[in-house]
């Protein structure tokens, strides 16, 4: 989408239920899943509770179902610093670390 008040607009809107929740909006070019050179997107980072992870149940029964242009894409899960799952839905794909995910599950 090349008109970006229309684009943060429309996700605004997409998001208006969990906006509450929200941490940050970042541009960024790369991001766990994703290196887009010299391009730009937008990254919206959110606490994850019982109200975001219903919002997300709703819009989507899959990881790879978050893909533009009707859901934002690249699901990612964080603990702290670190990311514990990161999908890139329009590739199909999803990464796991596997030593965090094991101290997350044991705490």
């Amino acid at each position: 989408m090349d008109d970006e008040e229309l684009r943060l607009a429309i996700v605004d809107e997409l998001i208006a239920d969990i906006n509450y929740h929200l941490i940050e909006r970042t541009i960024q070019c790369e991001w766990e899943t994703t290196t887009l050179g010299e391009n730009t997107a937008y990254v919206f980072y959110f606490h994850l509770n019982n109200a975001t992870a219903q919002y997300l149940k709703e819009r989507s029964d899959s990881l790879f179902g978050w893909i533009t242009p009707e859901l934002p894409e690249d699901l990612m899960f964080y603990q702290d610093d670190q990311c514990l799952l990161a999908a890139c839905s329009h590739g199909g794909f999803f990464m796991v670390d596997e030593n965090v995910w094991d101290r997350f599950l044991l705490s």
